[in-house]
């Protein structure tokens, strides 16, 4: 009787040890393994495709102003599970106009779309107007928005304006005849001149001074100060030269054209070092 006792007991052990060594049951575990991919955010890797209906380069002129808005964009071979843009050439009512739209890792598209109007059309095997410059940028700054971006500072690429007032304690007619000229030398430098300094973005200010004459000649000192409209210093520029004492005290002449020249490039050297964004569009 204990024998058969002890044979059921170690069968029990055994079952049991057998049991024991079994998996666990695991009811809300997958029956397969699945390996879950998470795609970058679309400012961290956004792939560019290229435009249907339009040049290849449209597609990367967007890449490159996207780029400088600190979304990592790029176009050529296409890299799988990234967010990307495409994009659309249309006609409608005489003009072109280009239709960019973010999809999602999966290749949905999202409600993330904005069409900017690239040019009227014009004759001739182009559609595309002279330039698109200005839409590719328009449309960056919108997708830029779209993505939790600030969008381009539109402000900053606008075309300084500068108003020059009369120059002060010029002898002869240099009050006059060097603000006249230095005017001139900058609308041949691209800028616009305004006659109401409200309507500038810049004043320049200028200021003649002489030494006194000695062994018949004189130090003429002209300084140009160039403030914002608010009245905020930006920069100046000095020219300063040897006269013969006394030619200044009547008609300036080709003196002041010259002196207007030299003075308006260092004008130009401070405007590249303030509207750097400005001249960036430009070249």
């Amino acid at each position: 009787m204990l024998y058969k006792f002890l044979t059921y007991s170690i069968c029990a052990l055994i079952t049991l040890a057998v049991i024991g060594c079994q998996p666990l049951e695991r009811p809300f575990q997958p029956s397969q393994k699945t390996s879950l991919r998470t795609a970058p955010g679309p400012r961290a890797s956004l792939y560019v495709a290229p435009v249907t209906n339009g040049p290849l380069e449209m597609s990367t002129k967007l890449s490159v102003e996207l780029q400088e808005l600190g979304i990592a964009a790029f176009t050529g071979e296409k890299i799988p599970f990234r967010y990307s843009v495409s994009s659309e050439i249309t006609l409608k009512e005489g003009a072109t106009y280009v239709t960019w739209t973010i999809h999602e890792p999966t290749g949905r598209p999202t409600e993330l779309t904005t069409t900017q109007k690239v040019g009227d059309i014009i004759e001739g095997p182009s559609v595309f107007g002279r330039t698109y410059d200005t839409a590719i940028l328009s449309s960056a700054s919108e997708l830029d928005i779209m993505l939790g971006g600030a969008g381009v500072n539109f402000t900053a690429l606008e075309k300084p304006a500068i108003y020059v007032p009369v120059v002060k304690g010029a002898p002869g007619d240099g009050s006059e005849t060097l603000a006249v000229a230095m005017q001139e030398q900058i609308i041949s430098l691209g800028f616009d001149v305004h006659s109401e300094p409200w309507k500038a973005s810049y004043v320049l200010q200028g200021e003649v001074s002489l030494s006194e004459p000695k062994r018949g000649s004189q130090v003429v000192t002209i300084l140009w100060k160039l403030e914002r409209r608010n009245g905020e210093y930006v920069g100046k520029i000095e020219q300063r030269n040897r006269i013969r004492a006394g030619t200044l005290n009547g008609p300036w002449g080709p003196v002041a054209e010259a002196a207007a020249k030299g003075g308006a490039r260092g004008i130009l050297k401070l405007l590249r070092q303030v509207e750097a964004a400005y001249f960036k569009q430009k070249s």
